[in-house]
């Protein structure tokens, strides 16, 4: 009775301590990060900081909808959630499913984002696969068949685009922010550190121009995108699809890179185009592997030609992880020009 007592009595000023505290809490992770980058998340057994990412529209979850009840057990703090997407090609045993998700476990603590990760199928195959290895997974019904690989420009590449982001504007619609990367990425360590807390929009880049705020002349990668969830992006979205009618034969990343300036500028959204030193990709590689968080098979068509380089890339980075600390404080390593798609002729590289 007596701690209850004196516990009354101080209360108020217990209250006052505590949100003082938690203030000085919130500074210091954020400086951690940088200022403007957001928090990183942690495994689901660590207590986590809520991240620190506002909407501005009420979060609509109805009862009877599957993908509404996937992403609300997905959730990053109720909120945000990692998003992919494959087919029966893609999710073939020992294709680039296995090959993503292996990522994930051999990366620098960051195989519990998996547990924040939905897996999209747009077929009944992909969807099978997707449940015997992980947790969380919805099948897209369309009226097309995508179960075999889709060229890249053919129509069923086009039409399957344009059907991700017609989905990727639902995903808004019930209140999620979300990261979307393609299964042709490399997740290493947590990119999400690299997303500015005041961007709407954050895209990796084939190549990087030196200024992550600079529109153009920067080109948006569709395959590696965060969106933040607001009645602004979800009407930049809406117009977007309404642009393919004026380009019928071309997908969402390229009419998108038409309209960046001038959307961005109508709905007032805030771009970031990520540094390819942290985002890389076949395009452009980062030459510090102490740096990179990603690696994009871009600039590359083909499965096949996708899952040989990729392969060469994890297995650099095994080799990578088994140096010890001190040699990898005295010399900067890099990955290796090997492969189908990754070698230097041509290549812009930094």
């Amino acid at each position: 009775m007596k701690i209850l007592n004196h516990f009354q009595v101080q209360l108020p000023w217990f209250c006052i301590g505590g949100f003082v505290g938690a203030l000085l809490v919130l500074s210091v992770r954020y400086t951690e990060f940088g200022n403007n980058r957001l928090p990183e998340v942690q495994p689901e057994e660590c207590v986590s900081p809520t991240l620190a990412i506002e909407n501005d529209i009420p979060v609509k979850k109805p009862d009877q909808d599957p993908l509404a009840e996937i992403l609300k057990s997905a959730a990053i703090d109720g909120n945000m959630v990692i998003l992919t997407q494959g087919n029966e090609a893609w999710m073939a045993p020992n294709s680039l499913f296995d090959l993503f998700l292996e990522g994930f476990r051999v990366g620098e603590e960051i195989e519990h984002l998996l547990n924040h990760l939905v897996v999209v199928t747009v077929d009944e195959k992909g969807f099978e696969k997707c449940k015997t290895v992980h947790k969380y997974c919805y099948l897209m019904k369309t009226d097309e068949n995508f179960s075999d690989e889709k060229f890249y420009m053919s129509k069923g590449y086009l039409d399957l685009m344009w059907i991700r982001n017609k989905f990727q504007r639902r995903i808004l619609e019930l209140g999620y922010n979300f990261l979307f990367t393609d299964m042709d990425v490399l997740w290493f360590r947590n990119p999400l550190r690299r997303i500015a807390i005041t961007s709407d929009f954050a895209f990796a880049s084939d190549f990087f121009f030196g200024d992550e705020d600079k529109i153009d002349p920067s080109a948006p990668n569709g395959g590696f995108m965060y969106v933040k969830s607001s009645n602004k992006t979800i009407e930049f979205f809406k117009n977007w699809q309404d642009e393919r009618v004026n380009y019928p034969d071309q997908h969402d990343q390229d009419v998108l890179n038409k309209v960046k300036v001038e959307f961005s500028k109508r709905f007032q959204v805030k771009m970031q185009f990520m540094n390819t030193v942290y985002t890389a990709g076949f395009c452009e590689m980062s030459k510090d592997i102490s740096k990179v968080c990603t690696v994009h098979a871009n600039c590359c068509a083909g499965l096949q030609a996708k899952l040989l380089d990729l392969r060469s890339i994890l297995e650099d980075w095994k080799a990578y992880k088994s140096i010890p600390p001190w040699a990898k404080e005295k010399e900067t390593f890099r990955f290796r020009d090997h492969g189908i798609c990754i070698h230097p002729i041509g290549k812009k590289q930094r």
